[in-house]
């Protein structure tokens, strides 16, 4: 019953997203969990400054909970990106992110999941995923690590450029390195590496890390600073092959 209703929730949710091609999204945050069952969730905004396909300043917002209950993990992540340069709009991209994870125990797990998400300044006007795989996880003091293994099936529709497929389907693998580390109580690093390759074609891959450093100014307000190298190696026609972002904000947790 949890899983259908999980499902039926994911659905409804890919239906209402706005519909990049960098477009490997992050889903992981280590710095948001729970010990025990409930709902937590975290609130963000941020400045962002981007070399690569957009270079400009942009406003972003984006937001997360998650509801854990018994031996189950349910995760919902959100965000939008809008920004103009001399009156001309240049950034609009957005995603939603639905995952559900069963803890068999400490360690082991099984996780899977539904996204949706657009880039205009990417060409990519609606991607869509549905996979799943395998999670371990490992804590020492102050170090937590988790590694991903699974695949997925992508749906991608481009906007129209003559001579290039508008729509493709693929089977691609997901592999994930995540991992945080408390310097202290008020500072925490955290790193994500994504590799996306696809499974008939491996020199077409996706690669992604994201760096952030969160500093506690409250019990639930944190400073954020984050970097984001994205990399595809067969990316659109007239698409760079690389974007770097780099993004300061803040960070509210309830």
């Amino acid at each position: 019953m949890r899983i259908m209703i999980f499902f039926l929730l994911l659905f409804t949710v890919l239906q209402t997203a706005p519909t990049t091609a960098l477009a490997i999204i992050n889903a992981e945050d280590l710095d948001l969990s729970l010990d025990t069952d409930g709902v937590a969730g975290k609130l963000e905004a941020s400045l962002s400054g981007s070399s690569g396909n957009s270079n400009k300043l942009r406003g972003q917002t984006s937001g997360r909970v998650i509801w854990r209950h018994a031996q189950h993990l349910d995760m919902l992540v959100g965000s939008f990106s809008y920004g103009k340069s001399r009156g001309v709009r240049d950034t609009n991209k957005s995603f939603a992110h639905l995952r559900h994870r069963y803890a068999w125990n400490h360690t082991w797990g099984l996780e899977g999941f539904l996204q949706a998400q657009q880039d205009e300044f990417a060409r990519l006007k609606l991607r869509l995923l549905l996979g799943g795989g395998l999670r371990w996880s490992y804590q020492h003091q102050a170090w937590e690590w988790h590694i991903g293994l699974g695949s997925f099936y992508e749906r991608e529709t481009l906007l129209a450029v003559v001579n290039i497929p508008a729509v493709s389907h693929v089977w691609r693998g997901n592999t994930y390195l995540a991992l945080r580390y408390a310097f202290n109580k008020r500072v925490r690093f955290q790193d994500t590496l994504y590799y996306q390759p696809v499974w008939r074609d491996t020199p077409d891959y996706r690669l992604l890390n994201d760096t952030a450093l969160h500093v506690a100014l409250t019990d639930h307000l944190d400073l954020k600073f984050v970097l984001e190298i994205a990399q595809d190696s067969r990316p659109p026609t007239g698409v760079k092959n690389a974007d770097v972002n780099y993004k300061t904000g803040l960070s509210f947790r309830f």
